[in-house]
C-alpha cells in the first residue's frame, strides 16, 4: 500500500499540476473570451472526446492488459499498438477534416467564425492518441523521473502558447488549441525517444486481436461515458442558450479539481492491478485503498460545496456567479466516477470487459430518459442530477459483477455518507 501512494504521488504530481494551472487560468480566459466564446470551446472539446474514442479504439488498454502477461513478446505488442493507433487515428482525422462542414453545421450547430478552432482539433486527434499510448507506456517502465519531467514540460508549453494567443494576440479559443497541438507534438518526441527500445518495424495480427477482443467491448462504456458528461452540455447550449453553456462549463471546470486525484489514481491503476492481482492479501489491501480515497473525496466535496460562491467569484467573474449551484451538485457524480476502477476491477481482471459497456450503457439510458423529463421543469439544475443518477447505476452494476467474479466487498456505506453530507451542503447554502 505504502508502495501505491508513492507512485500515486510521483505519476500524480504532472497532471495534478495541469489541472491547478487549467484552474487558475480560468479567471484570464473568462476575462477575456465571451460566455459564447466559452461555450464554443466547450462544444469542441466535447467533440474531441468521442472523436479520440473512434480515433485509438481504446487499443492502448489491450496493450496494457497484456503487458504482464507470460508469453507475451513486449516489443511486438507495443509496436503494435503503435501502428494500429496511429492508422487509425490518421485515417479517422482525415475524413473529418473533408466533412468538417457537416460536422459543424448540422451536428454540434457551431458557427463557421470557430471553424479555424475546430480544424486544430482535428488534426491533433493523431497526436493526442499517440501521447496518451507513450505516457501508458512510459507509466509501465516505471520511469517517474521521465514522465514528470517530460509532462511537465509539455504542460510549460501548452500553457505558454496558449497564454500568448489569448491574451497578447488576442485570436480567441483557436489558440488554446494550437497549445495543446505543440504540447502533443513534443510529447511524442519525448516519450517515443524514452520507449524506443520497444518499437519496432513490426506488425502481430494476433497480438492486434487479443488487444482488440480486451478493448471493444469497453467502446460502448466509453462512448456511454462521453455521453453522460456531454449531452447535458449539448441540451443546455440548444434549449437554452450557448452562454448558459459557459456559465455551466465553468461549474464543470472547477468540478475537474476531482481529477486531481482521478488523474493521478488512473496514471498508476492499472499496472497496479495487473501486476499485483495474484498476490496474497491483495483484497485487503484494494479495501483500505477505497477507504482512504473515498474519506478524502468526502473532505474535498464538502469543502467545494461550502466555498463554491467564493471560489467561482474569485476564478471568473460576476456573470459567472450561477456556476456556484451546479458546481455542488456535481461533487457526488464526479466522487462516483472517480471510484470506478475500483467497481470494474474483477471484470477487468477476468477479461469480461462485455460488463463494463453494459455497466455504462445503463447509466447513460438512465441519464437519457430522465433528462428528456426533467430538463424542461427544472432546468440546468436536472443535468448534474440526471449524471448523478447515471453513475450511481452504473458503478452498482460494476460492483454487483465484480463482487461475483472476485468475491471482495467494498465499504459502499462511505459512499451514502458523501451524498448526505453534499446534501445537507446544499441545503444549507
Amino acid at each position: 500500500m505504502k508502495r501505491f501512494f508513492k507512485d500515486f504521488l510521483i505519476y500524480g504530481v504532472a497532471g495534478i499540476l495541469g489541472k491547478i494551472a487549467a484552474v487558475l487560468l480560468m479567471p484570464i480566459y473568462t476575462g477575456i473570451l465571451t460566455q459564447e466564446e466559452y461555450g464554443a470551446m466547450a462544444l469542441i472539446l466535447l467533440c474531441y472526446g468521442v472523436i479520440d474514442l473512434f480515433a485509438n479504439l481504446n487499443i492502448h488498454s489491450g496493450v496494457a492488459r497484456d503487458y504482464y502477461e507470460p508469453g507475451i513478446r513486449r516489443s511486438g505488442l507495443v509496436s503494435t499498438g503503435f501502428f494500429s493507433i496511429l492508422t487509425i487515428a490518421v485515417a479517422v482525422a482525415a475524413l473529418l477534416l473533408c466533412s468538417r462542414h457537416f460536422w459543424m453545421d448540422s451536428v454540434i450547430g457551431l458557427d463557421r467564425k470557430y471553424e479555424q478552432a475546430f480544424v486544430v482539433m482535428l488534426c491533433s486527434v493523431p497526436f493526442g492518441s499517440l501521447q496518451s499510448y507513450f505516457f501508458l507506456l512510459t507509466r509501465f517502465k516505471k520511469k517517474p523521473v521521465l514522465y514528470v519531467v517530460g509532462t511537465l514540460i509539455s504542460l510549460f508549453i501548452r500553457l505558454g502558447i496558449s497564454i500568448y494567443g489569448v491574451v497578447c494576440l488576442r485570436a480567441g479559443i483557436v489558440s488554446i488549441f494550437v497549445g495543446g497541438l505543440c504540447a502533443e507534438f513534443f510529447s511524442i518526441c519525448f516519450f517515443g525517444v524514452i520507449n524506443r527500445e520497444d518499437l519496432r518495424f513490426s506488425f502481430r495480427w494476433d497480438y492486434l486481436k487479443r488487444a482488440l477482443l480486451y478493448a471493444l467491448p469497453t467502446l460502448p462504456a466509453i462512448l456511454a461515458g462521453w455521453l453522460d458528461t456531454s449531452l447535458g452540455q449539448v441540451l443546455i447550449g440548444r434549449h437554452f442558450s450557448v452562454a448558459e453553456l459557459g456559465v455551466y462549463s465553468v461549474a464543470v471546470s472547477l468540478a475537474s479539481v476531482f481529477t486531481l486525484i482521478s488523474t493521478a489514481f488512473n496514471n498508476i491503476w492499472s499496472p497496479y492491478l495487473f501486476e499485483n492481482y495474484r498476490r496474497e492479501g491483495f483484497t485487503t489491501e484494494v479495501r483500505r485503498l477505497f477507504t482512504v480515497i473515498v474519506l478524502g473525496l468526502i473532505v474535498v466535496s464538502v469543502l467545494l460545496s461550502l466555498l463554491s460562491k467564493p471560489i467561482v467569484l474569485l476564478l471568473s467573474t460576476p456573470a459567472y456567479a450561477d456556476a456556484a449551484r451546479y458546481l455542488t451538485l456535481l461533487c457526488l457524480p464526479m466522487s462516483v466516477y472517480l471510484l470506478f476502477p475500483f467497481a470494474s476491477a474483477g471484470v477487468s481482471i477476468s477479461r469480461d470487459t462485455k460488463h463494463i459497456g453494459i455497466a455504462y450503457l445503463c447509466g447513460t439510458g438512465m441519464n437519457l430518459l430522465f433528462l428528456f423529463l426533467t430538463i424542461g421543469r427544472w432546468g440546468i439544475v436536472a443535468v448534474p442530477l440526471c449524471l448523478t443518477l447515471s453513475r450511481v447505476t452504473s458503478y452498482a452494476y460494476l460492483y454487483g459483477v465484480s463482487r461475483k467474479k472476485t468475491g471482495y466487498r467494498l465499504p459502499n456505506a462511505l459512499l451514502l455518507l458523501l451524498a448526505l453530507l453534499l446534501a445537507g451542503c446544499y441545503l444549507l447554502k
